[in-house]
């Protein structure tokens, strides 16, 4: 079973020098006890170290994590007494700045020895951290040296400028970015992949469910049928098959159901 926010907490912290162009948010998660979460996807990708530490902040241990792009629910262990510090990419962002393919990260979380292999020498930066802050000061250098140093080719600017449009969450907007020339279409969904990992039509049903998430959490909508219509599903049961695929429940969410924070994406039983 899942714990409840009481033995969690999740702070976002000031991004300082990053560029919110390319990083959405640098987050602080701390955790109390031993649980089993469910990370619904959001598309991005995450840079984490996790860090087990002294109640004055001195860390015992750290291990990196990095996240790919997810287009399925996952489920994700945590150790008691562990504070998480992270980076969360912008969609279409994170692969360009952690030098990875988006699209061999799809859907996989490499953690500990794989995960600093593949950040490369920078990894070892972060793990010579003393302390909580020290960790949060070795990141943010980090990520920032990466974001400045990260090109934006031809086509990964088209790539974000079609994830900018979808984020309005138009299905006509949608339909206005294919509606051009074979050629155009097919050019633009391998943009989108390569910059993203995820395609198209998947990382607008994505934000589609986030934006319903968000409104059902503030109880905006007189019934499920006028969220569906809000958020553009076509019916209820559209809403519902695309809640199936994205998190393994249903939005009528019966007592037992998990409710969702949607700054963080983690499920947790009331």
């Amino acid at each position: 079973m899942l714990s409840s926010l009481s033995n969690q907490s999740y702070e976002e912290l000031s991004l300082g020098a990053l560029d919110p162009g390319r990083v959405e948010a640098f987050w602080r998660y701390r955790v109390h006890v031993r649980t089993t979460q469910v990370l619904l996807p959001d598309g991005r990708m995450d840079l984490v170290a996790h860090c087990t530490a002294r109640p004055d902040g001195s860390i015992i241990a750290s291990w990196l994590a990095l996240s790919g792009p997810a287009d399925v629910p996952g489920t994700m262990n945590t150790r008691p007494d562990t504070v998480s510090l992270g980076v969360r990419f912008q969609v279409g962002w994170g692969g360009a700045c952690l030098g990875l393919c988006p699209s061999a990260m799809r859907n996989v979380v490499v953690v500990g020895t794989h995960a600093a292999q593949l950040l490369g020498e920078p990894a070892q930066q972060l793990l010579r951290a003393k302390s909580l802050e020290e960790m949060r000061s070795a990141i943010e250098s980090v990520v920032l040296k990466k974001t400045s140093q990260a090109a934006c080719s031809a086509g990964q600017n088209r790539a974000l400028k079609a994830i900018e449009l979808i984020r309005a969450g138009s299905s006509e907007t949608l339909d206005d970015l294919l509606a051009s020339n074979s050629k155009a279409r097919r050019t633009l969904r391998r943009d989108v992949v390569a910059a993203a990992g995820l395609p198209l039509r998947t990382l607008a049903a994505i934000f589609r469910f986030q934006r319903a998430m968000a409104m059902l959490k503030s109880r905006r909508h007189p019934s499920l049928s006028d969220l569906a219509d809000a958020v553009g599903y076509a019916d209820q049961s559209h809403m519902t098959r695309e809640f199936r695929r994205f998190s393994g429940f249903t939005p009528a969410r019966p007592a037992t159901a998990p409710i969702v924070d949607p700054e963080f994406l983690v499920a947790t039983w009331p």
